[in-house]
């Protein structure tokens, strides 16, 4: 293993409950109902991707585009209020570092909330590539985005090593031929997923398995 790709959302920082709260507010501002269990549909999917499936499962008097903006406007609300950066990450990110493994952020968001959630940190400027929403046509689960990844860092798929929080994000991974560890965040694995990675319960637990990972 010779490179650390990283998800962002939901698994360096706790944006998923607050991505989810705002998804939903949107929806009964229009008096629908955005279900939990909708909802699971959006986890490590891209915004274009989401707001096309909501379009066909809301009625015809559903207002997309009042429906953005009413989502980021409280988004936006919340996340003023900070957001939490996942326990475990500060651990990992240190011992990746101390044994010289390139990193990259691989992420479903926008450039902007990448440098936002990262503003008050010291992390932004160590990861040696940052691949977002706008590098990519297809996003997660395609595999896209790690495969632009691991070319960019001069690497081989099979040696690199993707974390990730959703399935999505996983199959993405796997179908680039990646390795991959899963620590979820608001959904547990779906049975396959389970069967092809290692699942665990927080970042800080990855780092027992460098050594044993890495070829």
């Amino acid at each position: 293993m010779k490179a650390v790709l990283f998800d962002m959302d939901g698994l360096i920082f706790d944006t998923e409950v607050v991505y989810k709260q705002s998804w939903q507010h949107a929806a009964r501002e229009q008096n629908l109902d955005l279900t939990d269990a909708f909802y699971r549909n959006f986890i490590g999917v891209q915004d274009p991707e989401c707001e096309r499936m909501l379009v066909e499962h809301f009625p015809e008097h559903f207002d997309i585009t009042r429906y953005k903006r009413d989502r980021d406007q409280h988004f936006h609300t919340l996340r003023a209020k900070g957001i939490a950066i996942k326990p475990g990450f500060d651990a990992l990110f240190n011992a990746i570092k101390q044994r010289s493994l390139p990193t990259a952020i691989v992420t479903s968001s926008h450039q902007a909330e990448v440098s936002h959630n990262f503003a008050n940190t010291p992390y932004l400027t160590q990861f040696d590539l940052i691949i977002t929403a706008e590098d990519v046509e297809k996003g997660k689960p395609h595999p896209d985005c790690y495969l632009m990844a691991c070319e960019r860092l001069g690497l081989e798929a099979k040696d690199c090593l993707v974390l990730e929080d959703s399935n999505n994000g996983i199959k993405a991974a796997l179908a680039a031929g990646c390795q991959s560890i899963m620590i979820p965040d608001l959904l547990p694995p779906d049975e396959d997923i389970n069967e092809r990675t290692i699942v665990l319960k927080s970042l800080d637990e990855v780092i027992d398995r460098l050594p044993i990972i890495a070829s």
